[in-house]
């Protein structure tokens, strides 16, 4: 039975190579596992991270007076850690978010490092070229100019007698 449970962390660990995943284990104690509490502990934290990976940043996406602002939020992240693009008709906010300081011994360790990813379609045309942002006591806030489009314009068409196919037949 012991051996299945290590088979199957084992398993998880394939899942989760990342350096992140390596620190969380190594640095929970001084000690190698010292029972099932460390292991179980751990694969819960990671199952938890998961679950919630594709919520961070928490973000906020709202319009006023014809400009889309996203908001979102970073806690202790310096401007230098966040990169903010836009691909296709989509904003990406990526980054860094550290925490973890090789040099203490810790005692309880519930924020984890790690590198983030979040795409935000937009839902309306933005113009690209005046896109603006700012981080500000751990608040990103983006704002999009938005590209208001034109009513369709109706094109008058001419009805004539005779066709320019017929035309074309008539010279040959």
């Amino acid at each position: 039975m012991e051996t299945e449970k290590w088979k199957n962390w084992l398993d998880l660990t394939k899942q989760y190579a990342a350096e992140s995943f390596w620190k969380e284990v190594f640095n929970q104690s001084e000690q190698p596992f010292s029972g099932n509490e460390r292991v179980g502990e751990t694969i819960s934290n990671l199952m938890n991270e998961t679950k919630i990976k594709g919520l961070f940043p928490r973000c906020d996406m709202f319009e006023e007076n014809d400009q889309l602002f996203i908001q979102a939020e970073l806690p202790g992240i310096s401007r230098e850690d966040v990169v903010v693009s836009l691909k296709d008709q989509e904003i990406v906010i990526q980054g860094n978010y550290s925490t973890l300081k090789p040099s203490l011994q810790y005692y309880l360790k519930e924020r984890s490092d790690r590198s983030f990813v979040k795409s935000i379609k937009l839902p309306v045309k933005v113009n690209k070229q005046n896109i603006n942002s700012n981080l500000d006591n751990g608040l990103l806030t983006i704002i999009c100019p938005i590209i208001k489009e034109e009513d369709a314009v109706p094109i008058h068409i001419e009805i004539s007698r005779s066709s320019p196919l017929n035309e074309m037949h008539n010279q040959e």
